[in-house]
């Protein structure tokens, strides 16, 4: 199942591949074409991650990817150049792609756990906050 997938939409949200589910739990094929380090984050429900965007200074924010690994989330987003704020319901598992120049927040519904397919250091050299 992917969600606000139209070509003019800067979200993408996609449902990762089911390999095996049994009495032991469920197994997911998750595709990635990046290397180096990345982010494993817990967030708790209500909390707040990102309000930032993206320029591209960093390839691992061109786009941003991170995989939901569990629970659920809201993802707000917005054009720089507008001030309505969209938003996107993600339930885990999932992956989620943001395009360069729009603004974004993570807030978690639940307690929720997410990868991020990128460094600290990609965060710290290509994050713009404008509030």
């Amino acid at each position: 199942m992917e969600k606000n997938n139209d070509k003019n939409n800067p979200i993408k949200v996609s449902s990762l591949s089911l390999i095996n589910k049994d009495d032991r739990g469920s197994t997911f094929r998750v595709e990635n074409d990046r290397s180096g380090h990345y982010i494993l984050a817990y967030r708790k429900a209500g909390s707040s991650s990102g309000r930032h965007y993206h320029t591209g200074k960093s390839a691992n924010k061109n786009p941003e990817i991170l995989y939901l690994l569990s629970g659920e989330a809201t993802i707000k987003w917005r054009y720089l150049e507008e001030k309505e704020i969209h938003e996107v319901k993600v339930s885990s598992p999932a992956k989620v792609e943001i395009l360069i120049n729009i603004w974004h927040e993570l807030v978690p519904l639940s307690d929720c756990s997410f990868w991020e397919m990128n460094s600290l250091e990609d965060v710290q050299q290509d994050s713009i906050r404008i509030e």
